[in-house]
């Protein structure tokens, strides 16, 4: 099992291309009596400091070409590494959903924390969508078990 990616660690996200940016999955999700919804892109960053890979989803708005003005967009907050992707170190701006506490199939997620708190019901449907197959399935089943419980901050 990969081990899962860490806090002060370093990822590469890939640079922004449209013809393979990845599945954009939709989210819908109930808060505070409210209907929400939101874009991600579903990539795969390199761990840096592991060698290993971690499925990451980047709010649309994030990571789109035409969205480069907003100020938490990867172009600001990562750096460029030419022809390869931005480097970012695992802090605070990240958050991550996980199948169990020893952190097996990890993945992160960057978007407004304050405005997107999702259920991690939501984050598995996130991470099913992402390909994880029937690693996506044991993930769905594990979360059904703790039903309210949040995308944690790294």
């Amino acid at each position: 099992m990969p081990s899962p990616v860490a806090s002060g660690q370093e990822i590469m996200v890939p640079l922004f291309n449209a013809e393979s940016a990845g599945a954009l999955v939709h989210v819908n999700w109930q808060q505070n009596l409210s209907q929400r919804k939101a874009d991600y892109y579903a990539l795969t960053a390199d761990n840096i400091t592991t060698g290993e890979q971690v499925p990451f989803f980047i709010a649309a708005e994030y990571y789109k070409s035409s969205m480069a003005a907003n100020p938490n967009h990867i172009t600001k907050i990562g750096e460029l590494i030419e022809g390869e992707g931005y480097k970012l170190k695992v802090d605070n701006r990240l958050q991550y959903g996980q199948k169990n506490a020893q952190g097996e199939l990890r993945f992160i997620v960057y978007h407004d924390k304050g405005a997107q708190t999702l259920p991690a019901g939501k984050a598995a449907e996130m991470a099913k969508a992402f390909g994880v197959g029937a690693a996506g399935d044991q993930l769905m089943n594990q979360v059904k078990a703790f039903v309210g419980d949040y995308l944690h901050t790294f």
